[in-house]
């Protein structure tokens, strides 16, 4: 804070009519992992990020802190970039008022003192699983990323806010080659503690997945019922309808939500939040990055579109009051509107109960190259990696290789046939098993 404070201190002497510091201070673990430890690498870093205007010219600086000399530097070079600026007509001002919002679950100071013989004892234990599971299984590749981040944002309306929070994610992959044939499966879980990561379960369910799928093939093309697991909707969810809702995307005209407020993109089976409050939520905080509380906004209720998501320079374009949504991807990036937390309402089926009552369809567990799903037109594009044939409501033989296309809102709109109760997250985002109806596929 106290370096936060001096930039914008010295901003102001050299006649910016604006100013902003957004310091981070960040320690991060990244562990690699295979049959044993990889590389295990720790890396702490102190990073700001300057915001000034001058009248309607703005201008960004960012610089890694090592003393203030360095930041006065930084500060009358961000002052001289705005100078030479055009000016932006759209820019009102900088966040007047900041606050915090009673957020809970986090920061986890556990991650703070934990040392390498914990780490590196988790994750040796659980590749360990692996191979009893199956000794024909190898783990090939997984990833442990463990990060404490320490925030600070001041400007010149004598406002100022500080949080400190941490994100614990991992990935594991496994391999089984037997007899000319061969398997993959993998496994992550994203989430704020350390007591909440289930390294051996994932594990165990890494080295399953390999096993049962390597006989799976490709089936004939057709339009079926799919049964989309949590994690892969919510992917799904956060790639097609996160992009849509930001404000951002609204204003130059990209969302196709545009002008929907208050219409019906979605049958009533489908209630959307963004819950920058939820408890544990992998993006929850008490405050944006822009100094605004956190809040939770409805973004489709029963199927109605309510709310788009906004920071403060969206909102005041817009005449509005901000969300709470503004993100920094990193220091010297300006923040821009993105989900805190994208949450799915669950409904009250369990996934065993939508198995049950399918006759013929897709248990979907896993899919790659959902990321080419296109946000703008809403075609979905992905390819199931990991399936069941679902027959008679049983889970039959595995499949892979089946290319899913649809239009994501058509298929909110007439194709949701049922919610879910088991919400998970991937990320930022959540969601319950869901069950769609009449789903293009492509196989053989």
């Amino acid at each position: 804070m106290e370096l936060a404070e001096l930039a914008v201190k010295k901003a102001l002497k050299l006649k910016a009519t604006e100013a902003e510091a957004y310091v981070q201070r960040t320690k991060s673990v990244m562990v690699e992992f295979d049959q044993k430890i990889a590389s295990f690498k720790t890396v702490e870093s102190v990073g700001i990020g300057l915001r000034v205007a001058l009248g309607k010219k703005i201008a960004m600086y960012s610089t890694s802190i090592l003393n203030a000399k360095e930041v006065d530097e930084a500060v009358a070079k961000a002052v001289k970039i705005a100078t030479a600026a055009p000016e932006d007509p759209d820019w009102k001002h900088l966040n007047k008022k900041f606050g915090k919002a009673p957020a809970e679950g986090y920061y986890d100071s556990k991650l703070e003192s934990l040392d390498y013989q914990e780490i590196v004892g988790r994750l040796t234990s659980s590749v360990k699983l692996i191979g009893e599971y199956d000794k024909r299984v190898k783990p090939t590749r997984g990833v442990l990323y463990i990060a404490i981040s320490n925030v600070a944002i001041a400007n010149c309306y004598e406002e100022s806010v500080e949080r400190k929070e941490t994100n614990v994610t991992v990935w594991m992959r496994t391999k089984i080659a037997v007899a000319g044939l061969e398997s993959t499966g993998n496994e992550h879980q994203e989430a704020r503690f350390w007591k909440e990561m289930a390294f051996e379960d994932l594990a165990v369910k890494a080295a399953e997945k390999a096993v049962k799928f390597l006989k799976a093939k490709p089936i004939p093309s057709g339009k079926t019922s799919l049964i989309m697991r949590n994690q892969i909707f919510a992917n799904i969810l956060g790639g097609l309808l996160g992009p849509p809702i930001n404000a951002d995307w609204v204003q130059k005209g990209r969302s196709p939500l545009a002008n929907k407020l208050s219409t019906q993109i979605a049958s009533e089976s489908v209630t959307v939040v963004d819950d920058g409050l939820m408890k544990g939520g992998w993006g929850t905080k008490p405050f944006d990055d822009d100094g605004c509380p956190a809040q939770r906004t409805p973004v489709v209720e029963k199927g109605v579109l309510k709310n788009y998501l906004y920071d403060t320079y969206t909102a005041l374009k817009a005449n509005t009051k901000s969300t709470g949504n503004a993100l920094r991807q990193a220091y010297w990036l300006k923040p821009s509107p993105a989900p805190t937390n994208l949450v799915l309402k669950p409904g009250d089926m369990k996934a065993e109960e939508m198995i049950r009552e399918t006759k013929r369809g897709i248990y979907v567990d896993t899919t790659i190259g959902e990321w080419l799903s296109n946000p703008v037109s809403g075609n979905l594009n992905a390819t199931i990696s990991h399936g069941y044939l679902v027959k008679d409501g049983e889970l039959k033989e595995p499949i892979k290789g089946v290319v899913i296309s649809g239009n994501f809102y058509e298929l909110l709109r007439k194709g949701m046939e049922c919610v879910g109760k088991d919400l998970r997250n991937s990320a930022e985002n959540y969601s319950p098993t869901v069950k769609l109806a009449e789903v293009t596929v492509a196989g053989e």
